[in-house]
C-alpha cells in the first residue's frame, strides 16, 4: 500500500478544491451579484421565520407557567381545605 506524505495529501486537496470552485464558476445558474442578492433575501426569511418561532415557544413557556401556577393554586386550596377539615376533626374529638 502506498503512502503519501502530508504535503502531497494537502496539494491533491488544494488542486480538487481549485478545479472545483472553477466548475462551480463556470456552471453557475445566476450572476454574483444576483447570487448576493438571492442569498440576503434568503437570509432575512430564515432570520424572520427563526423570529417567529421564537415568539411562539416564548409563548407557549408563558401559558405553560401561567398553567402551573394555575394548578399549584388549585393545590394550594385543596391542602389548606384539608387542613382545615383536620383541624375541625381534631377539634370536635
Amino acid at each position: 500500500m502506498a503512502r503519501f506524505s502530508k504535503r502531497h495529501l494537502l496539494t491533491t486537496f488544494l488542486m480538487g478544491a481549485g478545479v472545483g470552485a472553477g466548475f462551480a464558476l463556470l456552471y453557475a445558474p445566476k450572476s454574483g451579484s444576483q447570487t448576493r442578492r438571492d442569498l440576503r433575501r434568503f437570509s432575512q426569511k430564515a432570520a424572520d421565520q427563526f423570529d417567529d418561532f421564537q415568539e411562539d415557544v416564548r409563548n407557549q413557556v408563558s401559558e405553560g407557567y401561567d398553567q402551573v401556577l394555575g394548578v399549584l393554586d388549585n393545590v394550594k386550596e385543596y391542602v389548606e381545605d384539608g387542613k382545615n377539615r383536620l383541624q375541625k376533626l381534631m377539634r370536635s374529638a
